[in-house]
């Protein structure tokens, strides 16, 4: 079944429709609403369709780079459980008769 939110960007309604929202539309629309605000006072964005493009392309960046931040805490959690199941396989064979 599908839930449908109205959300309010750039004091323009919208209404989005999912089966589940694991975020709160809200809270992404005020991130949207937000970042379009910020943007708003860069000279030379003559439309809301430009100032739209530049906010997701921020937003864009901001996900990229935690994503990547994740991905590489990621890595150094599974190379430090490595590391420790190494150590303890070494200690089993030291300790097994």
């Amino acid at each position: 079944m599908s839930e449908s939110v109205e959300i309010k960007i750039q004091g323009k309604k919208y209404t989005v429709k999912s089966d589940s929202f694991s975020v709160d539309p809200n809270e992404v629309a005020s991130l949207v609403d937000t970042k379009m605000q910020e943007l708003s006072g860069v000279r030379g964005i003559s439309s809301s369709a430009d100032l739209a493009i530049l906010a997701a392309l921020n937003i864009a960046q901001e996900f990229l780079e935690l994503k990547r931040q994740a991905e590489e805490a990621g890595q150094e959690s599974e190379t430090r459980l490595d590391s420790l199941i190494q150590i303890l396989e070494k200690e089993v064979e030291n300790t097994v008769p």
